[in-house]
């Protein structure tokens, strides 16, 4: 399959699961493919046929906008290098789970539970480390003993109970020994940042910025937003105060505005955030696509992130 069919087919797939999907955006450059939400499980999804393709720039901006938006970044992708992913087993991609599209399907549709993940050496599984050690200690199994069955040092044991993963074969030996599962589940939902900073807090330079680009995000810093470019987004950027959290796009008044402002709109309703249209030219049109549109001398007239906001809803209601 080509990349318009994997996405189709992922697309049909959130959608029998009960996800409400943002529409494909097909202009580049774009960091992700596809936002999807069920209930409070938010996805923003980047589709690769080769997983390695992924840059490590795409996947902090990826992991930064997931972070904004308190969703999960999930990479979806067919093969690495020349080598085809396995089905089942998760990958990861600069601190980004990657999964097969049939995985994907097998998971949510199928209620397969992902157990399985690659790392250098081979693959593994997550141990329920409390679980290992207290039935160990039920069975009246010594470290010495224990180690012997599963063919490991006494001390690798100790490691295994104080919170190291172990691998596949490792992990049958020990529900051998012990009699029951002793694996956990890897969840894609949830996204825990390895950075010890927030990544909220990074952003991007704007030298590939338009001169009218970056003059919009100087006057909505100087309105009271913090101000995250995105240089591969159909936004321009996220604009962020103590409460709320705008997708900015900002641009030339053009039909490739008019383009944007279909797709913004749909991940604005999939995300559940505001998101504004802001332009050089002085139009009739009060929103495109549902999304309200705002021109610069308007902008400047803001005082505060609230009364931008006033006329965010204002025009979102406005043809």
């Amino acid at each position: 399959m080509d990349r318009t069919e994997i996405i189709g087919k992922i697309r049909t797939t959130l959608t029998n699961a009960g996800f409400y999907v943002s529409d494909f955006y097909s202009l580049r450059p774009i960091g992700f493919d596809l936002v999807a939400r069920r209930d409070n499980s938010l996805l923003i999804i980047k589709v690769l046929t080769n997983i390695d393709s992924m840059s490590e720039n795409v996947a902090q901006e990826l992991r930064t906008l997931s972070v904004l938006l308190q969703g999960c970044p999930l990479i979806l992708g067919e093969r690495s290098g020349t080598k085809k992913l396995e089905d089942d087993v998760v990958y990861d991609r600069f601190g980004i789970q990657a999964i097969t599209s049939n995985t994907l399907d097998e998971h949510l549709l199928g209620g397969m539970p992902l157990e399985v993940y690659a790392a250098p050496g081979g693959l593994y599984v997550n141990l329920d480390h409390d679980k290992i050690m207290k039935l160990r200690q039920e069975q009246n199994l010594s470290l010495g003993t224990f180690a012997r069955y599963l063919k490991v040092s006494r001390r690798t044991v100790q490691m295994y109970e104080d919170g190291m993963n172990a691998s596949i074969e490792v992990a049958l030996r020990i529900e051998d020994a012990l009699g029951t599962n002793i694996t956990t589940p890897i969840d894609i939902f949830k996204y825990q940042p390895k950075e010890k900073k927030k990544q909220s807090l990074v952003s991007v330079e704007t030298e590939n910025f338009k001169k009218f680009q970056k003059e919009i995000f100087s006057i909505l810093q100087k309105v009271g937003y913090k101000v995250i470019p995105m240089e591969r987004c159909p936004f321009e950027a996220v604009s962020k105060d103590k409460k709320k959290i705008l997708l900015t796009c900002v641009d030339q008044y053009d039909k490739k505005l008019l383009k944007k402002a279909r797709i913004v709109s749909s991940i604005s309703k999939i995300t559940e955030k505001h998101a504004v249209l802001i332009t050089d030219k002085e139009v009739s049109k009060k929103n495109i696509e549902g999304t309200p549109l705002i021109i610069k001398k308007e902008l400047k007239k803001a005082g505060s992130p609230e009364e931008l906001l006033e006329l965010i809803i204002e025009r979102l209601y406005n043809k």
